[in-house]
């Protein structure tokens, strides 16, 4: 049996966690897939995937065995390139994570020409608004926000986002304008939970001051999204990106609360698994980011 035949098939059967989805994916037959893995793990004498009624998910050995497996077949593929010249165009998957408001507002227009320019380029974006786990999901590039604490990622800083308070007319209209920052502890909150909820909020102001207070609501979600949705609504205040909510500030569907003071500064991030190469296409879409957020206004906390 070819062993990289056999690295392709373990390595899309991890990423799709599904061995007819592989089979589909690599044109193959399902029992093709199935005997093809049995002889890898005999070969290897150690199992590599649990399967369940859920799906397939790799073992601990499995998963060492995909982060090598990536590494390998990506380096195959860009020995290949190099033969065939630098001039060679960028073709194949580039799978990348971020939040979605990020990815639609800030990432897609940055990357609209280089997609353009480059057809071959198949972008997979995972639009999740919790961390994922790059190597597991077959991630090849995620944005984050805030300090990033897995040591086998390679980090590459973007720059920072200023946070502010907002709200609609009608919750405002409903609950009072409040005039100070101790006066927040009074009103209802859309707040963000990534894990568990953040009731902690501290706001730096203009005269240097600093104020933390716990906030209260009968709304939280997992996605910015959903909270901006929420104060749109009318639900409570929440924690924004001043420039991701412009048009609705200038179309008066929402409100700045407490001008001038603002949550701290998130640095923005582009992270990647630091156990393998970046392929070039990768490499190419990493470069992009880069270069825009060089130049984007919006990344540059006061």
């Amino acid at each position: 049996m070819d062993k990289l035949q056999q690295l392709s098939v373990f390595r899309r059967v991890v990423e799709t966690g599904n061995i007819t989805r592989a089979a589909r994916d690599l044109a193959m037959s399902q029992p093709s897939v199935s005997r093809i893995i049995g002889e890898l793990e005999g070969r290897l004498g150690v199992p590599l995937l649990l399967r369940s009624p859920r799906g397939l998910s790799a073992t601990e050995a499995g998963q060492a065995f995909h982060a090598e497996a990536v590494r390998i077949l990506e380096q195959l593929d860009e020995a290949e390139a190099t033969v065939r010249g630098a001039q060679a165009s960028l073709a194949g998957p580039v799978r990348i994570a971020c939040v979605a408001t990020f990815f639609n507002q800030v990432l897609l227009p940055w990357l609209r020409d280089f997609l353009l320019a480059n057809p071959g380029i198949q972008l997979d974006a995972r639009l999740d608004p919790r961390p994922v786990d790059l190597i597991g999901e077959g991630i090849d590039l995620a944005v984050r926000f805030g300090p990033i604490r897995e040591q086998s990622l390679i980090v590459r800083r973007l720059g920072r986002i200023d946070f502010s308070l907002f709200a609609s007319p009608a919750y405002l209209q409903r609950a009072g304008m409040p005039q100070t920052p101790e006066a927040l502890a009074e009103h209802e909150f859309c707040r963000l939970t990534i894990g568990r909820a953040n009731s902690l909020l501290t706001l730096d102001g203009p005269d240097g001051r600093t104020v933390t207070l716990e906030t209260h609501g009968h709304f939280s979600a997992d996605s910015v999204d959903s909270t901006h949705a929420a104060a749109r609504a009318g639900l409570g205040i929440a924690l924004l990106a001043p420039w991701g909510v412009m048009e609705e500030v200038e179309a008066g569907l929402l409100v700045p609360v407490l001008p001038g003071w603002r949550a701290e500064p998130r640095d923005v991030h582009a992270v990647w698994p630091g156990s393998r190469g970046l392929p070039r296409r990768v490499r190419a879409v990493l470069d992009v980011l880069v270069e825009k957020a060089k130049a984007e206004p919006r990344l540059r906390a006061r």
